[in-house]
């Protein structure tokens, strides 16, 4: 996606991102949210990156519920029950315009967990003429071993 800017309109976006740069919640703990009966626990988790490259916070919508913004360096639990669950993700264009949802859909095991990683960041910035800045962003279903792995290194949405 390329977006086109002014100045200020950067600025603003900066300004936005260094707020609500990372989560502060508890750390990531294996079998923290344990799955029961027909229910089983995605796990959605966003590696942290640097404040130049991380881009905004993207909304995550898991099974139809919103969850909000999944901010860089944290993750959300959710129990769902099993079956085939939808996980969403909504960038926003200016933090006003949404854009194009991104979603991968995971099968849930009844007692187990599943892993997603979201990552968005900003590719290249170009200040000349205005300010022009790509952004991308992924979602993918991981192994549990690069999940649990990758999730040692995250906060708790908060």
């Amino acid at each position: 996606m390329k977006i086109t800017m002014t100045r200020r309109g950067m600025l603003g976006l900066l300004a936005t991102g260094l707020t609500a740069c990372t989560a502060e919640g508890p750390a990531y703990r294996p079998g923290g949210v344990e799955p029961t009966g027909n229910i089983g626990v995605i796990y959605v988790y966003r590696p942290r990156g640097t404040v130049a490259t991380r881009g905004e916070s993207p909304f995550l919508a898991i099974g139809g519920k919103s969850y909000g913004q999944i901010k860089a360096g944290s993750f959300i639990a959710a129990k769902v029950p099993e079956g085939e669950v939808k996980v969403m993700l909504q960038q926003s264009l200016f933090l006003l315009i949404p854009t194009i949802p991104r979603y991968v859909t995971v099968s849930v095991v009844a007692g187990g967990s599943s892993y997603v990683r979201v990552d968005q960041k900003i590719s290249s910035a170009d200040l000349s003429g205005g300010v022009t800045v790509n952004q991308s962003i992924t979602i993918e279903e991981v192994s549990s071993e690069i999940g649990q792995a990758e999730l040692a290194a995250t906060r708790e949405n908060g």
